[in-house]
């Protein structure tokens, strides 16, 4: 897990332009970043000659505008390093990426972050959503920008709803003497920030700088212009030299809190919150200070198990030691306009992307979802440290668990095996908080960071793989099936089919049409492994052993029942906790996973369609894969299944001849091993054979069921429309498919030997299909 600062001179970082820390750092060049990456983006996401591209259109849409990563001030100029708890210095510009979603000010109660808490830190909000949006001191950026008669300071916040909502502040030791100068601020945060020469305070309609004596008294107060960007949440400050000259090495401490209208200072802390004062005030730290944020903080340990990323900030500000976290900030080098950055090349950090949704700003203080509301969303992402720019590398998904974060899996032996073992790139999504199971905007959020992940790194879109514990388990489920042509192979760590808890016969609690076993055929061409707990209180196994054993006497059927590739490992001395506390050590995921080539077009495509699990709204509809599209159910009405009844759902089974292969022989197994270093396992599992080798025919085999319309890509499909096309088709109604691909003039087709009127287009053929089995002949004109 290598972290090695990445030194970098002016013309490697011209050479790696507009990559954000990614295969380099971003800087401003002769070259469009923004094309940049979109290029990088187009080369490393799935492509497909023709028809409907694997996934929702989000995985390939453009960058949104994001005025909060914009530089609308013209003095700055270099590109957003978009990694948090980072510094570079960029052509004579200093910026710090903080982390978000981080300003929880004091740990009060002395507990700390618990390894299901999102914060160690324990202030909470005023309940005046409108002004404070539950995240007004969130520090997102600093930078610093020295000329020759000024010196420009940027901040910009996650969250700024109104101009004087936030209160930050830049100390100064010029001297890096702790005697010198002022220990307490004149806008006093409740906290000491000894050695303090000079002091640059903002609070959006108002800023101002104050220098102090040796002694301590203040020698000179001099207000200071400050502009004020609402949409893009900045904060200009211009400094005359006249007024502060930094050279040389200057020792900065920087904080954010809430600004107190009453006094002109910072609000503090009470036990509860009300529209006005924070709270959180707690029995270890009565009175704890004003500050929300540090600055600075590149020591954060993100990178190791499971810990928010206030977890070091937290207990400095419950000792009220701010300067803990000064830092130098290097004006000789500024000058020079030498450059350097810390961010890492490899192994684990947080990244920050912008998203294409407008939900608002901050955080939901009611526990709604989404509960992260902002444009800018965070994720974490492990490179390989045999990673190289340029040289593609497999991907995973490794999504996390209900009540946990984007960085669960950080520093874990499970990355681990399925990242480092195997060379690839592993991402984990906040999704939008910790409880939105993968649906909605939980699930879009997923793709705008894999669409991120390309922008930035040398993916290879035919190596993929989804994993995932607990709800990122029902996510590999979910994902998975919805999207199998995105994936080679899955991954499932005691993870539930449906959202919640599934015991057949009755629905999972979150929803019918939640549960993934309702289009479990979607699997033909996507082996899962599935580890279970045989004492898993949260999941109960009867759910698990349905999915993949099945349930024929509740009418359930699981990979098993299908004759699909799957391993089912119950450890029988596990609960639901016991991998997680393992480390998510799982030895045999790293082979199972191996390179997980992902057939994009298979011979045998099986696709189930549930219009109930669609998001239309979010551009979430999830009706085609591989070389069939366009699904749509004749009938809405409700059907049978597990509880009673089961969402419309239109299933196209389709085999093309065109291939020369036939379905492999399936054959069952079982086995057994370790996890966990000491837990045994045993395991039930299904294998394929080698294919059969069959003549090469133009001929489609379809099975339709409940289907009003479906489309075949011809050409992904190996048929060819200009010559004589043979389809079996076995229906429960009547519908049409579209047989995509160009037709010449003069086609006729026969149904039993009998002609039928079609509908020829540019677009493909219009193939009317009757109730029943028929064979139809697609002729070409005479």
């Amino acid at each position: 897990m290598s972290r090695a600062p990445l030194a970098l001179t002016a013309t490697v970082l011209l050479s790696l332009a507009a990559t954000a820390a990614g295969d380099g750092v971003a800087v401003a060049t002769d070259g469009d970043p923004a094309r940049q990456a979109a290029a990088r983006a187009a080369a490393t996401l799935p492509a497909v000659p023709s028809g409907a591209r694997p996934g929702p259109d989000v995985l390939y849409a453009a960058a949104p505008a994001a005025p909060q990563l914009e530089n609308r001030d013209r003095r700055f100029r270099a590109q957003p390093l978009l990694v948090s708890g980072q510094e570079a210095y960029v052509r004579g510009e200093y910026l710090y990426q903080d982390h978000l979603f981080d300003d929880y000010g004091s740990d009060t109660d002395g507990q700390g972050g618990s390894s299901l808490s999102e914060r160690a830190g324990d202030i909470t909000y005023p309940t005046d959503a409108a002004r404070y949006g539950g995240n007004a001191a969130d520090l997102l950026e600093f930078r610093i920008v020295p000329e020759r008669d000024r010196v420009s300071y940027r901040f910009t916040l996650n969250t700024l709803l109104q101009e004087d909502s936030t209160i930050l502040t830049v100390a100064f030791d010029t001297d890096r003497n702790a005697g010198t100068g002022t220990a307490t601020l004149p806008r006093d945060p409740g906290a000491r920030f000894p050695g303090t020469d000079e002091v640059l305070t903002v609070w959006g309609t108002g800023a101002e700088h104050a220098s102090f004596a040796p002694g301590g008294e203040v020698r000179r107060t001099t207000n200071v212009d400050v502009r004020t960007d609402l949409e893009a949440n900045q904060l200009t400050v211009t400094v005359p030299r006249g007024v502060s000259n930094p050279t040389r090495t200057w020792r900065a401490t920087l904080a954010t809190g809430l600004f107190d209208r009453a006094t002109g200072g910072w609000l503090r802390p009470q036990a509860v919150a009300d529209a006005d004062t924070p709270g959180g005030a707690g029995p270890v730290d009565l009175a704890p200070n004003g500050i929300l944020n540090l600055g600075f903080r590149l020591d954060e340990p993100v990178t190791g198990a499971n810990t928010p990323p206030d977890t070091a900030q937290a207990p400095v500000l419950t000792r009220d030691e701010p300067t803990r976290y000064a830092r130098d900030i290097d004006f000789a080098a500024l000058a020079a306009r030498r450059d350097r950055t810390t961010v890492p090349t490899t192994g684990t950090t947080i990244r920050i992307f912008p998203s294409r949704l407008q939900l608002g700003e901050g955080r939901d203080l009611d526990g709604g979802f989404p509960q992260y509301r902002g444009q800018l969303q965070p994720y974490s992402l492990y490179v390989p440290s045999g990673y190289r720019p340029g040289k593609r590398a497999g991907f995973t998904l490794a999504l996390h668990s209900l009540g946990q974060q984007h960085w669960q899996y950080n520093g874990s032996a499970g990355i681990q095996q399925i990242g480092e073992a195997r060379g690839n790139v592993v991402a984990t999504s906040l999704s939008r908080g910790p409880d939105g199971w993968y649906q909605h905007e939980a699930e879009y959020d997923v793709f705008e960071m894999w669409n991120d992940v390309a922008r930035h790194f040398s993916l290879d879109p035919d190596r993929t793989a989804i994993s995932g514990y607990s709800m990122g388990g029902y996510a590999t489920y979910r994902l998975g099936t919805l999207y199998p042509d995105l994936f080679g192979r899955a991954f499932s760590t005691v993870g539930p089919p449906g959202d919640g808890i599934w015991v057949p016969p009755a629905p999972p609690t979150g929803g019918i049409e939640t549960l993934s076993n309702l289009w479990l055929e979607n699997a033909r061409n996507l082996p899962y492994l599935n580890v279970a707990a045989g004492l898993d209180e949260l999941v109960p196994i009867v759910g698990p052993r349905a999915q993949n054993l099945g349930a024929p006497e509740v009418g359930i059927r699981g990979f098993e029942q299908l004759g699909y590739r799957y391993r089912f490992a119950v450890v029988p001395a596990a609960e639901h906790f016991t991998l997680a506390l393992r480390s998510y050590d799982v030895p045999m995921a790293t082979q199972f996973l191996g390179e997980s080539r992902v057939d994009r077009n298979p011979h045998h495509v099986s696709f189930g369609y549930v219009p109930a699990a669609d998001d239309a709204a979010l551009g979430l509809v999830h009706d085609h894969a591989y070389w069939v599209s366009g699904v749509r159910p004749a009938s809405l009405a409700a059907g049978a299944g597990s509880g009673g009844t089961a969402p419309a759902k239109a299933l196209v089974d389709a085999f093309s001849h065109g291939f020369g292969r036939g379905d492999a022989p399936s054959a069952p197994g079982v086995g057994g091993g370790v996890v966990g270093g000491v837990l045994p396992y045993t395991e039930v599992n299904r294998s394929w054979g080698p294919e059969p080798r069959m003549p090469v025919a133009n001929r489609l085999d379809l099975r339709l069921t409940n289907v009003g319309s479906a489309s075949i890509d011809l050409a992904r499909a190996r048929l060819a429309p200009e010559r004589q096309l043979t389809i079996a088709t076995s229906a429960d109604r009547d519908g049409t498919v579209r047989l995509a691909g160009h037709f010449p003039g003069g086609t006729r087709v026969l149904r039993d030997g009998r002609p039928v009127t079609v509908t020829v287009d540019r677009a493909g053929l219009v193939l009317p299909v009757a109730a029943g089995e028929h064979i139809y002949t697609v002729q070409r004109g005479r």
